[in-house]
């Protein structure tokens, strides 16, 4: 009988989804209007208000985001194949730095045909300045091998999936200069924007920045930029397909729009999403609370693997997982070569035959083998049997035996049956259900909850 696969590959915050779900039990209702056509296929009026409100209140952008600069569809995927398929012809290249999410990949190739270009570093930190000078490398490259495709876009992903960080402003600027020096489009995938946290050991880690916040007067055109962001991550829901591209080009949207039928959002997630950014109490009380269990998520699952010795990548402070090093696991080759791609295959293999699932860096790009996205937004109960699993197949150790050292961390109780608490439910149905951002003074963005 085959062994149950603990899930710690896919990226979702299981930690938040009871209040949620709650939330939305008790205040969403349908009514006959949300079985009709509604507001076209781009998303409702009062989504876009609201989404405008949301990004303008909380991203910080330096001229007000308008909702006719923004088109919503069912799922970030859907929005960023529709943006490939305006901006790219058949065989054209987006550069995208390693390791990529696996699924730019699928996005950029299924219907437009387009390919990534994934960008090496090396030594270079990817998220410095100097990474733009492999960037630099590609794009020549890529630009002299073909004749009849080119370069068309880099896409960032800011916050990063799988590495959890953000870049910082300077760096931000000059990928901005990078594209109009070339003529290209700017992608920014912001959908983990508030979805960071403090702990005691990524205090210096940069703070999130959305690049709609910089100032692009003689930096570049900002009819090549522009901003994805969902509901799926900050708001635990990746059952509710939303997805959003936020575009000051005039003739990208009306480009766009001309496909969006084929990926209309649902009246009802519409309508969930509105109610949740209307009750501006709500709002509040659940950004500080995924953020205070993400960093306690991190927290726990980091802990862990510092006692065990094992290496992952530093300076997270965005997420749902770590960058996790499990090349010490990798079968050493016979002619005594260095593991490759054959030895990460095989790694991936062992673990999912002994009912773990991590998503396996080959599926990144990675530029070495051994490395791992492991999700630590999950019931803690599961988390730790997974990595209990693990250890035992990996090292040998047992985390039972390791708790009674008290190497363990402390925390383990899981939030997942934890609903809201009913002072602030019951503040909820007190609200009005169509407040609006409108009617409240200005506050300042607030990115990050109180240590």
């Amino acid at each position: 009988m085959r062994k149950p696969t603990l899930m710690e590959s896919i990226a979702e915050n299981s930690l938040m989804q009871k209040i949620v779900a709650d939330y939305l039990n008790e205040n969403l209702r349908l009514e006959t209007k949300h079985l009709t056509y509604g507001d076209g296929t781009t998303g409702s009026y009062r989504l876009k208000s609201n989404l405008t409100n949301f990004i303008n209140n909380y991203f910080n952008p330096i001229i007000d985001v308008q909702p006719r600069e923004i088109i919503v569809s069912s799922g970030v995927s859907g929005t960023l194949d529709q943006l490939i398929w305006t901006l790219c012809n058949e065989g054209d290249g987006i550069l995208v730095g390693k390791p990529v999410y696996s699924g730019f990949i699928k996005d950029f190739y299924a219907r437009s045909r387009a390919n990534a270009v994934p960008v090496s570093f090396g030594a270079i930190d990817p998220f410095s300045i100097q990474a733009l000078q492999c960037y630099e490398q590609e794009l020549v490259k890529f630009n002299n091998e073909h004749t009849h495709a080119r370069i068309q876009a880099v896409l960032l992903a800011n916050p990063h999936n799988p590495l959890g960080r953000c870049y910082p402003r300077e760096t931000l600027v000059e990928y901005l200069k990078f594209c109009e020096k070339h003529d290209i489009h700017l992608i920014a995938d912001e959908i983990y924007a508030m979805s960071i946290f403090r702990t005691s050991s990524n205090n210096d880690a940069v703070e999130f920045q959305s690049v709609l916040s910089i100032n692009m007067e003689d930096i570049v055109d900002p009819m090549r930029v522009h901003v994805l962001y969902g509901m799926s991550k900050d708001f635990s829901s990746n059952g509710l397909r939303l997805g959003l591209v936020v575009s000051r080009n005039p003739q990208l949207v009306e480009a766009m729009s001309s496909i969006t039928i084929f990926s209309w959002p649902s009246a009802p997630a519409d309508l969930a999403w509105c109610i949740m950014l209307e009750d501006t109490i709500f709002l509040e009380y659940y950004i500080s609370e995924h953020q205070k269990r993400l960093g306690e998520g991190y927290e726990f699952l980091a802990g862990i693997l510092d006692n065990l010795g094992i290496d992952y990548a530093r300076g997270s402070n965005a997420g749902f997982f770590l960058w996790v090093d499990l090349s010490f696991a990798l079968e050493q080759p016979e002619d005594g070569s260095e593991p490759g791609l054959t030895e990460d295959m095989r790694l991936d293999q062992k673990l999912i035959q002994n009912g773990v699932h991590l998503a396996a860096g080959l599926g990144y790009q990675a530029e070495k083998p051994g490395w791992f996205r492991m999700t630590f937004s999950q019931p803690r109960p599961l988390l730790l049997k997974g990595l209990t699993k693990m250890m035992r197949l990996l090292k040998g150790v047992d985390l039972d035996i390791l708790a009674i050292q008290g190497l363990e961390p402390k925390r383990t109780a899981s939030h997942t049956n934890q609903r809201v608490p009913p002072s602030i439910l019951a503040t909820f149905r007190r609200q009005a259900p169509t407040q609006c951002f409108n009617n409240q003074p200005p506050r300042k963005p607030r990115f990050l909850p109180p240590l």
